[in-house]
């Protein structure tokens, strides 16, 4: 058994290391928490996962993964996961403490919407490949008008969850199939694979306080090359405005070399 203690700890955690290495996003959670008021016990075998928030005598425990998540990025820490300053990101897009007793509607239905969200990410998780592939279509439409999955600045805990059943399904040549055409999702799942590459750092920060297992993140699409917007007065002829977008496209090809001059605004 393994513990990190904590002598102010507001929860415990208590999970089997088989648990801890097969939810990247669990482990990822518990190793950026604050250590000083998180205490994680690591069983070496077994099925154990559970969450005990408070005093032992009076602790309320909370067995259910995806609740034990939201707790650990909301109100069980009071908050220091879904906090700028306090955490990397929102992970729960700043809504949880704006929800409580319903102080913002907005805020209590993207919390809905983050529980539901993370539902569809166990059912991706228990489905089959093909069945991942045509929520791909699906959330393209569904994302044509949004950033991510709930009103956020940035992906929350829901868009992790369901990023990482998808990719645990689909990945290498399969998952850039099953994205062509579909541009809204591509770049939901760029962004998603570039901010947990953001959080292991983060996390990798921790570990001589978390003592939590690095996890390990499945590899998700290879972002492609975008050239950067060109401006121009309006008085520049065609060709000169061809030779800047040649310039610029064969410098993203070659890597985000610099391209050549071009005038802009």
């Amino acid at each position: 058994v393994t513990t990190m203690e904590a002598q102010s700890a507001l929860v415990t955690l208590t999970v089997s290391a088989p648990i801890l290495a097969s939810d990247p996003l669990l482990a990822l959670v518990a190793s950026i928490a604050p250590p000083y008021q998180t205490k994680v016990t690591i069983i070496k075998k077994g099925s154990d996962l559970s969450l005990s928030i408070g005093a032992d005598s009076s602790a309320s425990v909370i067995t259910h993964r995806n609740a034990i998540l939201r707790s650990l990025c909301g109100l069980g820490l009071h908050n220091a996961l879904d906090t700028i300053g306090s955490s990397p990101l929102c992970f729960l897009g700043g809504h949880s403490a704006t929800s409580f007793a319903g102080a913002s509607p907005t805020s209590a239905i993207a919390m809905a919407g983050i529980s539901s969200w993370m539902s569809v990410a166990d059912s991706t998780r228990q489905g089959t490949a093909d069945d991942a592939s045509v929520l791909i279509g699906q959330l393209n439409d569904y994302l044509s008008s949004r950033s991510f999955l709930v009103p956020s600045s940035t992906p929350t805990v829901a868009d992790f969850d369901l990023y990482l059943a998808i990719v645990g399904k689909l990945s290498g040549e399969a998952l850039e199939t099953s994205v062509n055409g579909y541009n809204n999702t591509r770049r939901w799942l760029e962004q998603c694979g570039a901010t947990l590459d953001e959080l292991k750092i983060v996390a990798a920060k921790n570990a001589a306080y978390s003592k939590v297992p690095a996890a390990t993140i499945p590899k998700g699409l290879n972002p492609k090359p975008r050239p950067l917007p060109l401006f121009f007065y309006g008085e520049e002829d065609e060709s000169v405005v061809a030779a800047a977008a040649a310039a610029t496209s064969a410098a993203t090809k070659a890597g985000g070399a610099k391209p050549g001059k071009a005038t802009a605004a």
